[in-house]
């Protein structure tokens, strides 16, 4: 996207259930800087379950984020935003009959034949786009991405009555990926854990490819809410207690640790189902070798070398920005850093443009 005087900008809009956050990046795909941030919380009701309830509501607070944002210049008209990532779909897809010369119209008519079998949606009820990743003995294996054309439409239309044009709508673990996955190297498979209020989401990357994301029946708000009914905290006191005391044994006499121990014991069974789903299910096969940390949840204190020593697997805190000069250390402090992964990601999309991933 071009700005004044051919200076490449791009405006990535992060949408939760929860918030709304706004990233501008100038520059360069390879030395961003941040022009504009912002975010703003929304009431409860408004999205659920990534499906927008409330339209108008909606659409003023979006307005808002846009008045009130922090920086300096115009904000691009053009946006790359998210889809919710409980209502889209990734999947890697052995299609049959797919070949090299098979132009788009065909490839789209094989897929739109391979999808009842992958997603449980009338195909024709979805939009929907794909990569072809590798050539089989049959066909082609294809990365797939598909969403409800009724939630993409109501984005489409909410983001248009605010003055924006919608470039890209993208699913959120390729915004993440984009973060802060290419900055670790293209030596092993990665797993990302994106630990966040409502929902966790897991995704598998090998090889500058998502292979499958897996939503997980963890969030930072069950966690919460056991605190609150186990050692009688009010809910400001006990998030609180998540970052400051953590899985540590030697704070808060272990309490918020004991807590945790469910939980743990459920995030290290679903991390082993995912390597073993990977393990039996696809090609090209690599060792897991690094397990990266998103989200609120990354914050709560020794979460990674828990994981780390009970997995075997070296755990590490996403640190988004790795890469991008961190614009405003007093803002973005570590803990608010975290919320901020996908909107970054969204961003960078728009300078560098791509066809999926």
């Amino acid at each position: 996207m071009l700005g004044t005087n051919n200076t490449e900008i791009a405006f990535g809009l992060d949408i939760s259930d929860r918030s709304l956050r706004l990233i501008q990046l100038k520059g360069s795909y390879h030395h961003p800087k941040v022009q504009f941030y912002n975010e703003i919380r929304l009431p409860i009701g408004c999205i659920d379950n990534g499906e927008i309830k409330k339209p108008k509501e909606f659409l003023a607070l979006l307005l808002k984020l846009i008045k009130t944002k922090r920086g300096r210049g115009k904000l691009a008209d053009e946006v790359v935003a998210v889809l919710p990532e409980s209502r889209t779909y990734l999947k890697l897809v052995d299609v049959k009959g797919l070949k090299d010369e098979t132009n788009d119209e065909q490839t789209a008519g094989l897929i739109l034949e391979a999808l009842p079998q992958q997603i449980p949606l009338d195909p024709t009820e979805l939009y929907f786009d794909w990569q072809k990743i590798e050539t089989t003995d049959e066909g082609a294996r294809v990365l797939i991405g598909a969403a409800p054309k009724n939630i993409v439409d109501s984005y489409v239309l909410l983001l248009s009555q605010a003055g924006l044009i919608p470039t890209v709508l993208e699913i959120e673990a390729a915004a993440i990926a984009r973060t802060l996955v290419d900055q670790q190297g293209p030596s092993g498979a990665k797993i990302v854990i994106d630990i966040g209020a409502n929902r966790t989401g897991l995704f598998l990357y090998n090889q500058d490819v998502i292979d499958f994301t897996v939503s997980l029946p963890i969030s930072g708000n069950k966690i919460t809410r056991l605190i609150t009914e186990t050692i009688d905290l009010d809910w400001d006191k006990a998030e609180q207690a998540k970052v400051v005391c953590g899985l540590d044994q030697n704070k808060c006499q272990g309490a918020v640790l004991e807590i945790f121990s469910d939980t743990i014991d459920e995030l290290d069974y679903q991390i082993k189902q995912a390597i073993a789903h990977y393990q039996n299910n696809f090609n090209s096969v690599k060792p897991v070798d690094q397990i990266i940390l998103t989200g609120g949840g990354a914050n709560f204190i020794n979460i990674d070398k828990v994981l780390e020593q009970r997995l075997k697997i070296k755990t590490l805190i996403g640190h988004p920005w790795e890469s991008i000069p961190n614009p405003d250390s007093g803002y973005f402090t570590p803990e608010k850093s975290q919320s901020f992964t996908t909107a970054l990601g969204l961003a960078l999309r728009g300078l560098k443009p791509e066809t999926f991933l």
